[in-house]
Order: C-alpha cells, then sequence, then structure tokens
C-alpha cells in the first residue's frame, strides 16, 4: 500500500500509474479533486487485478492539521502504508530582487514543510509497526545552487538535510528513508515555471536534457528496493552530485548557470 503525495499529474501520476501496473494498492492524494479523478480515470484501466485498490484523498500536504486528519482517515479505511511518497512541490524561478517575499514562503512551506507534514502525519503508525520507506522528492536544485532559483534552492535543499537527518533518526526503527532528485522534467509544473525563468536560464536551457515523468518513475521503482537512499534518475545527476560533493570547484566553473550583476 502506498500513499502518494503530489499522484495527480507530473512524476507522482507517472509513478502511481507504474506502481499500479506492479500489482500495489495506491492512494493518490493532492489539492484538486478535479485532477485527482481524471488521473484516477486514466490510471484505472492499468490495474492487473480487479481487487487492487485505487482511490484519492484531497487536501492541502501545507495544512499540517488538514494533512493529519486525511492520513488518520485513510489509515483507519485501507490501512498502515508501506511506503509513503511526497511528489508535491512547485518552483517560481526570478532574480531574488524581483520576487515577492510570499513566494519565496509558498516554496517552502510546499516543498519543505509539505514533506514534515506529512512525515508527522504517519510516522506513529510507521514506528508503531517498525517499518515503513519514506521518500521525499528534492531535485538537483537540492544540491546545486542555481541560477535564477534563489527560493526553490532553499527549499529542495532544506529537503535533503531534513531526509539526511531524518534517515539516520528513524534506522534504530527500521524505517528506510529515501531522496528522489529528478532533474528537469516534462509536467505541467515546468510549464508554468518556464514563465518565470529570468532569459538567462532559459538560453542556457536550451541544449539542457529534459527528461519524461516516466523515465523518473522507472529509475525510483528499480532502486527503492534496494533502500538506496540518495536516487538520481541521470547520468548527468549522478555526476553532478558526485563532483558537488567532492569536486566543488569543478560545478562552479563549467556547470553552474553564469550569473549576472544585480541592476
Amino acid at each position: 500500500l502506498v500513499f502518494l503525495t503530489g499522484g495527480s499529474e507530473g512524476i507522482g501520476k507517472a509513478i502511481a500509474k507504474d506502481l499500479i501496473r506492479l500489482g500495489a494498492n495506491v492512494i493518490i492524494c493532492s489539492r484538486s479533486p478535479s485532477k485527482l479523478q481524471s488521473a484516477v480515470k486514466e490510471i484505472e484501466p492499468t490495474k492487473i487485478s480487479a481487487s487492487q485498490i485505487l482511490a484519492f484523498s484531497s487536501f492541502d500536504v501545507t495544512d499540517f492539521l488538514a494533512t493529519k486528519s486525511a492520513f488518520n482517515n485513510l489509515v483507519d479505511t485501507y490501512g498502515t502504508p508501506d511506503f509513503l511518497i511526497n511528489c508535491a512541490g512547485f518552483a517560481h524561478p526570478g532574480y531574488v530582487n524581483d520576487l515577492d517575499i510570499d513566494v519565496f514562503k509558498q516554496m517552502m512551506d510546499l516543498n519543505y514543510f509539505g514533506l514534515v507534514h506529512t512525515v508527522k502525519s504517519i510516522l506513529p503508525y510507521f514506528l508503531k509497526g517498525k517499518k515503513g520507506h519514506i521518500v521525499n522528492t528534492s531535485s538537483m536544485a537540492g544540491f546545486l545552487g542555481l541560477f535564477g532559483y534563489t527560493g526553490y534552492c532553499a527549499s529542495k535543499y532544506a529537503a535533503i538535510g531534513f531526509s539526511e537527518s531524518l534517515r539516520q533518526e528513524l534506522k534504530p526503527f527500521g524505517i528506510k528513508v529515501s531522496v528522489l532528485c529528478p532533474p528537469n522534467t516534462r509536467t505541467p509544473g515546468l510549464q508554468k515555471e518556464n514563465k518565470n525563468k529570468p532569459q538567462e536560464v532559459l538560453k542556457i536551457e536550451e541544449k539542457a536534457k529534459v527528461v519524461d515523468p516516466e523515465e523518473v518513475s522507472k529509475v525510483l521503482l528499480r532502486e527503492l528496493p534496494k533502500g538506496k537512499f540518495m536516487i538520481l534518475p541521470t547520468f548527468d545527476g549522478n555526476l553532478a552530485y558526485y563532483l558537488s560533493r567532492y569536486s566543488p570547484w569543478v560545478i562552479d566553473r563549467f556547470i553552474k548557470r553564469p550569473s549576472l550583476p544585480i541592476q
């Protein structure tokens, strides 16, 4: 049984679809009932058994009390999940001097506190059973400080830091933690993001690789049984991660987007 936030579109929906194809029971969650209904209708035909559970729950993960209530109801109805997969998130790039302070807060509320809220809501059940696997979605922007992404990078760095610490804390209880760090992925969220990207970023990304959500899902589900912590879906992502840790000067010189003086 899998509880999956951000499951109505993009990477989350691709993961839900692949899980159903593997015979799993999946509850997808997001804020939009209409998007969830549409996603369930699309995923339903991929079931391999009539007894499989495919359902949805609509709530806002930035609201802790709503999240806790929703998860309590889901556990009462379907039981404690084996996996919590967090895919809800968004990016709003722009020059730091131009971005409204509320944009920074909104990204932190969803990309970071959304994880904290879901983890704290499900953790009592995982601790009681001494098992469970939490997957938090960060980004390559969670370990690379990128031009035009001050707010987003901060929230995704927080996601990785939270996940690393959480992993250490939960090890003695048999609960696993992984963090997924996809690159630019063809999702509705990326389309919205592109509308706010500084021109320098758009120019440089003309040659950047963009992956499909199905590719991200495939790698995630391949790596999860191995208990791997850091899951990087592409070769470029793996290279950037290890260079950022062991040869950061290479990142500074060749990989980071060039910055311009603030006007």
